[in-house]
């Protein structure tokens, strides 16, 4: 989870937990085709986005419980490096000008 989506998370203060938490995994799915650009094959997956929801989802329960986005963070790094090595190594990921 991006620190962006942990301020959504503090902005929303005033929102049911849930919608504050519906909320902010929307912007978090939306931001990865963004992130990851349209030269991946991945965003076409249903599957990604699906995990994408469900990631956001526990991470924003996680910043709830633990008052912190800090484990949200270091998950996140940790499926990112997960993820994004088996993506170069299955070579799923097209750069750009390719």
């Amino acid at each position: 989870m991006s620190c962006s989506t942990g301020l959504l998370l503090d902005a929303g203060g005033n929102l049911p937990r849930w919608l504050n938490i519906t909320y902010s995994t929307v912007f978090f799915v939306l931001s990865h085709p963004l992130m990851w650009g349209v030269f991946s094959i991945a965003n076409k997956s249903t599957h990604m986005y699906i995990s994408l929801f469900l990631m956001g989802v526990v991470w924003s329960l996680i910043r709830y419980k633990t008052r912190s986005l800090r484990w949200s963070l270091y998950s996140h790094m940790l499926v990112d490096v997960g993820n994004l090595s088996v993506f170069m190594f299955l070579n799923l990921y097209i750069p750009p000008g390719m």
